[in-house]
């Protein structure tokens, strides 16, 4: 994810970002539901984990809520919907975890140009050259997430979406420019 300053907050569609905010705390239920406190540039933030919370390491691989502790930096998508108590409360989207010294994931916001349904690859606008195309394979661990943040099938995906895809590094020397996504947020 783009790299802003620590912790800042910013909006992609309906959805919440939030880039290099460090785990204040990390509450486990269970492996997969609790919550990750983190600290971001305006105020500390209360991100709820569930059995729909997608969570990444660096790398792309999928990792329990367990798996995070106190002291890392996370990206993470998130609802704007929160419970004003101190501190204030949203459901995660997706929670990407990291330590200091690695990398965050890629993340390109851009229109879907084409759907190959039968390949499950997405093309989408090269938001830096627009006469290039990126190609994202996809996955069968990879999530998808409609405006609300609620899984759905790859099928709901067509030209003209606007998505956030958390992804790989792009092959630059390949045309088109091709990644592998983790999760795909329509905007």
């Amino acid at each position: 994810m783009h790299i802003n300053e620590f912790g800042t907050i910013t909006q992609l569609g309906r959805i919440l970002q939030v880039n290099d905010a460090m785990v204040t705390e990390v509450f486990t239920r269970s492996r997969t539901t609790g919550y990750v406190s983190i600290a971001t540039i305006s105020e500390p933030l209360k991100l709820n984990v569930d059995f729909y919370t997608d969570i990444l390491n660096p790398f792309g691989q999928h990792m329990c809520l367990c798996d995070i502790q106190e002291g890392m930096l996370a990206d993470a998508l998130f609802s704007p919907i929160m419970e004003r108590r101190i501190p204030p409360q949203a459901n995660a989207y997706l929670i990407v975890a990291r330590e200091y010294d690695q990398p965050p994931l890629s993340s390109t916001t851009a229109r879907i140009t084409n759907v190959d349904i039968d390949n499950f690859i997405i093309y989408t606008d090269d938001a830096d050259n627009p006469g290039n195309q990126i190609e994202f394979n996809i996955g069968t661990m990879a999530t998808i997430r409609d405006k609300n943040g609620n899984p759905v099938p790859f099928r709901s995906l067509r030209p003209d979406l606007i998505v956030n895809v958390t992804h790989s590094d792009i092959q630059t020397e390949v045309i088109p420019h091709r990644a592998d996504a983790f999760h795909i947020q329509t905007l």
